[in-house]
């Protein structure tokens, strides 16, 4: 398999999750949103983290908002493999598209363009139309980009985007003068 099919592969695996997991609560609970766009009221959060999509938003009988977070697991059967791309390499180990954790070797030089990057994939403006199945095909969130010391990461919940989107942050990396990038449960 390649990095393409990887990718596409833990995608699939959790929209085809999501999407059940939507049609299931929707029946019992008939007055439910989903991937509903919310601002964190923190400003010690910098933007545009602060942003996330909630999976499932219900209301209860009291008024009361209920919010669903829809997890999978990691895929196991997923066997870790490197992809060598010539200036720089790809490593995969097993993760879920709910939560990637997206490491990197060196400091990025321009992380406005990141964000830039992030802000589109999380449709901060909500203005995406969504599928025929009523997803936004956009990311749920992002942690701020942090080190160790040794690495740069951050960690992602990839949503209903498409899988075009994780490969498109990984040649952003690339175009950054990243040599070696993984991918990881988060």
């Amino acid at each position: 398999m390649g990095v393409e099919e990887i990718i596409g592969a833990a995608r699939q695996r959790y929209v085809d999750f999501f999407s059940e997991t939507k049609v299931s609560v929707t029946a019992m609970e008939a007055d439910t949103v989903s991937e509903l766009l919310i601002s964190i009221n923190n400003e010690g959060i910098p933007y545009p983290y602060r942003y996330i999509r909630a999976d499932l938003v219900s209301k209860n009988g009291d008024g009361s908002l209920k919010i669903n977070e829809i997890r999978v697991d990691s895929d196991e059967t997923v066997e870790p493999t490197g992809f060598n791309f010539g200036p720089f390499q790809v490593e995969i180990y097993p993760f879920a598209w709910c939560s990637v954790q997206v490491l990197f070797d060196k400091e990025p030089p321009n992380v406005n363009q990141i964000e830039g990057w992030i802000t589109r994939w999380l449709d901060i403006e909500d203005s995406w139309k969504g599928d025929i199945m009523g997803l936004s095909g956009a990311v749920h969130s992002f942690s701020p980009i942090e080190t160790n010391g040794s690495w740069w990461f951050l960690t992602a919940d990839f949503g209903t985007a498409p899988a075009d989107a994780l490969i498109e942050f990984i040649e952003l990396l690339a175009s950054q003068g990243m040599s070696r990038i993984i991918l990881k449960a988060g």
